[in-house]
């Protein structure tokens, strides 16, 4: 039996410190379409027109999980027949009626859409780029890329693998040169049987496990989507061969002589991916990471942490001391280097975060730089401190429920990765205004640091409290009703919001999708409202 991976797609974003990328070429303004009850008739007809005339395209139709009989449509942006990388439309109808309308839409191109290049050449020019023993993965897309001197450049977008990173690239149809490239990983910091096991941080945890004769497979067929957790050993030529080719096989599957799990990470990678299935579908109604119940596919004990020293800060930081979300369903979690970290599969919310960016995946597309970046990593960290919530007692000691991410895991100062409650004490901004590196390569525009922005947006809605930046105060919903405000975020991100979100986009978009599940009178859309405007977002 053999598991396959599909080609990896945009979004994938991290959670612990971002490696430097490249540096992009400036997007051009993009039309921001964003409805209101007095213009989603305008809009609308505008919208019809774009898709008569072949501006848009229907790319993906959602089905609303939290309000029957909704629908929302992604029509993608399109030139001459191409797609325009990052333009993108929702549309969310009541049957025959457009309730509301979001998104971006790249403006005045006008460009020959013809290549000079061919495919072939591009995916050549690719993997040169990249050096020795990196292969083109899948064929090339030719499209318009936002950005350079002339505002637009017909380019060929091109997946390619390579030892130790997976890369997107942009190659200039006509001239060959790279445009732009960045690493598609953004690091983070069927006989079915219950077994049981003890985690990295001494919880007894259920494990959902196959027999097959006189093993246990860790695989769990008691959901919809099958989970696998593999163990490459932390053997490395395992590790580059699956870099390289994208294939797991059963025989990596983690095992056991008996139905009582003796490895803590596996124990916790198997419980913890069950736990996000069952929130999302239970809490919003959706059917794993894609709505269709993807298989889920956790890798443990990729590189051996006893080998930290052998490798460069750059291995351990990516591979070692992080988690990383690979897309399709696969998730890495790294061993932790026993100084730094611990076993990153020993944290709920770890897990959660790097799942989430599956849901993102298979939805907005956020894209992992700048403001679309930060809303990314935010919604990763407003979901994994909802399911904290759900399963864990709250309180600081270990696996129990805080507004931080990682501190279970996490062995230096601070003791976590970020804070929802204060973002200042874990080097977050906590206000717009304070908005940083956006347009740089630092932390790929600041996805990690701006992140907290939105996720604080999340806790005073929630919590309530001050923002230290902006001194205004939100009473909040109260702890009893997270769910409530965590399903007004869940949808909109989901459903709403779009590749080139900005923080804008998002407040809209939340109070969007709290109007239409409580009404514009709610509590629940006066407390995210004001939670918005405490933190600097209009």
């Amino acid at each position: 039996m053999r598991l396959r991976l599909a080609a990896l797609v945009a979004g994938l974003v991290a959670l612990v410190s971002a490696s430097t990328a490249a540096q992009r070429p400036l997007s051009p303004p993009a039309m921001v379409i964003a409805s209101t009850p007095q213009t989603i008739g305008a809009w609308d007809a505008r919208v019809r027109a774009m898709l008569q005339n072949g501006q848009l395209d229907i790319g993906r139709l959602q089905r609303d999980s939290l309000i029957s009989g909704r629908t929302h449509v992604r029509l993608d942006q399109r030139y001459q027949g191409l797609p325009v990388f990052g333009g993108q439309v929702v549309r969310q109808q009541s049957g025959q009626t457009t309730i509301s309308v979001f998104g971006r839409f790249f403006q005045n191109i006008s460009i020959n859409a013809k290549p000079t290049l061919t495919a072939a050449a591009a995916a050549h020019a690719a993997v040169a780029a990249q050096g020795a023993d990196s292969v083109a993965s899948g064929p090339p897309v030719l499209g318009v890329l936002p950005g350079g001197s002339h505002g637009y450049v017909l380019a060929y977008r091109v997946l390619v693998r390579a030892p130790w990173d997976i890369q997107i690239y942009y190659i200039d149809a006509n001239t060959g040169a790279v445009v732009s490239h960045a690493s598609r990983i953004k690091k983070d910091q069927a006989a079915a049987a219950i077994g049981s096991g003890t985690g990295v941080n001494g919880d007894r945890e259920k494990v959902s496990a196959n027999q097959s004769g006189g093993t246990y497979q860790a695989i769990d067929v008691m959901r919809p989507a099958v989970t696998f957790t593999l163990d490459f050993g932390g053997n490395p030529a395992r590790f580059n061969s699956f870099f390289t080719s994208g294939q797991v096989f059963l025989s990596d599957v983690a095992t056991s002589s008996s139905n009582t799990w003796t490895d803590p990470v596996v124990v916790d990678a198997s419980a913890y991916q069950g736990m996000f299935y069952d929130y999302v579908y239970k809490v919003m109604g959706r059917s794993g990471i894609d709505d269709a119940n993807l298989q889920v596919v956790g890798i443990t004990h990729p590189l051996s942490r006893s080998d930290a020293g052998t490798y460069s800060s750059d291995i351990v930081g990516n591979y070692i001391d992080n988690a990383l979300y690979l897309g399709d369903g696969t998730i890495l979690y790294g061993d932790g280097d026993g100084q730094t970290f611990t076993y990153l599969a020993g944290a709920l919310d770890v897990v959660a975060h790097e799942l989430t960016h599956g849901i993102t995946d298979f939805s907005s597309q956020l894209g992992g730089t700048d403001e679309p970046g930060a809303l990314n990593e935010a919604f990763s960290d407003i979901m994994a401190t909802a399911i904290e919530f759900a399963y864990q007692p709250p309180g600081n000691g270990k696996d129990q429920a805080d507004w931080l991410i990682g501190e279970d895991v996490t062995l230096t100062a601070p003791g976590f990765i970020r804070s929802l409650e204060d973002p200042q004490a874990g080097g977050g901004v906590d206000n717009y205004s304070k908005i940083r590196d956006i347009g740089t390569s630092n932390d790929n525009g600041g996805v990690h640091e701006n992140s907290t922005i939105a996720s604080h947006a999340f806790y005073l809605a929630v919590h309530g409290g001050t923002n230290r930046t902006s001194g205004m105060s939100v009473q909040g919903v109260g702890m009893a009703n997270l769910d409530r405000v965590a399903k007004a975020f869940y949808r909109g991100f989901v459903f709403m919001l779009g590749p080139n979100s900005t923080f804008s986009d998002a407040r809209r978009a939340t109070l969007q999708a709290a109007q239409d599940l409580y009404g514009s009178t709610s509590n629940e859309y006066a407390q995210i409202q004001q939670a918005w405007t405490a933190v600097g977002v209009h």
